[in-house]
């Protein structure tokens, strides 16, 4: 299939019907079928304002399918008027891969690794080692937050706080990338971990496909016959288990609940919006074991990857395993460039 979406070509099969009429037909503005036409717009009166919550997305899935559920949300966030405009804006610094007229001596970045990111980061990119040489190269003053590698939320948050501390000293603004399970310990991080004029020092939060809410697979691992292979797994890997039960959904939403951030923080999710014929080798496997739940990236739900108080762009086709796109490293320098011209522009807020 084949059909202009979002200013994009999107080719994918569907999971129904009814998606590949929303895609092909709704979505470019064509009607053919009263009954389903009627339902749709129903389903978007429901949403002028706002987007569905996690049970609600789910519900849509359950009545519709999953991938018309993922398109839904997609149109859904593109039509934010803030939305929308920054991911224009984001293709346009795509295209011309520069900090021109950004002064970026004022900036600083500091990028907060991956799961496993010493042993496994070079497979996954939760190293975030190609767009640090590309930081480099453009003049971009930046630094690694050397977490452990497969530490707990809480654990990892403290070395966040720490590192923000000691680099706030350079006076300059700072910007955190984080993707994954870094999401989760930034977020703890600035909530819990540091004062308000230690907060100040962060000027903006780019959120890579976080976990903010954790990932119902560690919970499907809890369940027999499944946890015997996991335990097996944490064991033979010599992980911390209760480092990975900090990431399942129990303890990251009731996490995620209490936190706020109070300051004036420009927080820009990057979120991958995958189709089920658009998986890759490390998520083909896993999406469908939370498919009953609703759009997922094959490790999070989409819902659950957002942080409060923030603008969307929507990273159509990929899943959570943003290494296996080709410009993603390229993307992560756009995305830094895109967010120092927000900052200078003293936008923060949608």
């Amino acid at each position: 299939m084949d059909s202009p979406l979002f200013g994009e070509h999107v080719f994918t099969t569907v999971d129904s019907e009814v998606a590949r009429y929303y895609l092909d037909s709704y979505l470019q503005g064509e009607r053919s079928n009263r009954e389903l036409d009627k339902r749709i717009s129903g389903l978007y009166g429901q949403y002028r304002n706002t987007i569905p919550s996690r049970e609600e997305l789910k519900g849509i899935s359950q009545e519709y399918s999953v991938d018309f559920a993922s398109l839904f949300l997609a149109d859904l966030l593109l039509k934010n008027e803030c939305n929308n405009k920054l991911n224009k804006a984001f293709m346009l610094h795509l295209d011309n891969l520069t900090i021109a007229g950004v002064n970026f001596s004022s900036y600083m970045l500091l990028f907060v690794p991956g799961w496993d990111y010493a042993e496994s980061g070079h497979l996954t990119g939760a190293d975030f080692k190609a767009p640090r040489v590309m930081a480099t190269k453009l003049g971009v003053e930046n630094y690694l937050v050397e977490l452990p590698p497969t530490g707990s939320v809480e654990q990892n948050a403290e070395y966040v706080a720490k590192d923000i501390i000691h680099h706030s000293r350079a006076e300059k603004g700072i910007i955190l990338a984080g993707a994954s399970s870094a999401g989760p310990a930034i977020h703890l991080a600035l909530a819990e971990l540091l004062s308000e004029k230690e907060r100040g020092a962060v000027k903006a939060w780019l959120n890579i496909g976080g976990i903010l809410q954790g990932s119902p697979l560690i919970d499907y691992y809890q369940q027999w016959p499944h946890s015997w292979f996991f335990n097996l797994a944490v064991w033979d890997q010599g992980w911390d288990k209760d480092a990975i039960l900090s990431m399942g959904t129990s303890l990251s939403r009731t996490r995620f609940s209490r936190l706020r951030i109070e300051s004036d923080l420009l927080i820009i999710n990057y979120l991958g919006v995958p189709l089920s014929g658009q998986l890759t080798k490390f998520s083909i496997e896993k999406y469908p074991l939370l498919k009953s739940e609703g759009p997922n990236d094959g490790l999070t739900l989409l819902t659950d990857a957002i942080a409060p108080n923030s603008m969307t762009i929507v990273a159509l086709g990929s899943d959570h395993y943003f290494a296996e796109d080709p410009e993603i490293d390229k993307k992560t320098i756009a995305l830094m460039a895109l967010i120092m011209t927000y900052l200078e522009k003293g936008i923060t807020r949608c």
